[in-house]
């Protein structure tokens, strides 16, 4: 059930992230910078880093809107259910997701 909500939280991050990407970015380089972003968030995270700083760590993220930046930490943060989430696998799934188009 956790694996159920979490895949939709995210799918619902992913949605957002998405419908706003950078015009002048292509699929393939915008879901390698999400991933990466998830990824990080969640080692700090990991780290004990607030999410406040997170988000300033996080600005200089090329062709992600602060809006789904912002929606990608409370995720991480705070969804129980992503809260095991971390690693190269986490980013993996992540920049699949976005790449298969699982959002629209």
């Amino acid at each position: 059930m956790k694996t159920i909500i979490a895949a939709f939280i995210l799918s619902l991050t992913l949605t957002s992230a998405v419908a706003h990407a950078d015009a002048n970015m292509d699929r393939q380089s915008y879901c390698s910078s999400y991933a990466g972003m998830f990824k990080s968030i969640a080692a700090w995270r990991d780290q004990g880093v607030q999410p406040e700083k997170t988000l300033e760590l996080i600005r200089g993220v090329k062709g992600i809107p602060l809006q789904v930046k912002q929606e990608s930490i409370k995720a991480v943060y705070f969804d129980k259910s992503l809260a095991n989430a971390r690693g190269p696998e986490f980013g993996n799934q992540v920049r699949l997701d976005c790449l298969a188009g699982k959002v629209k």
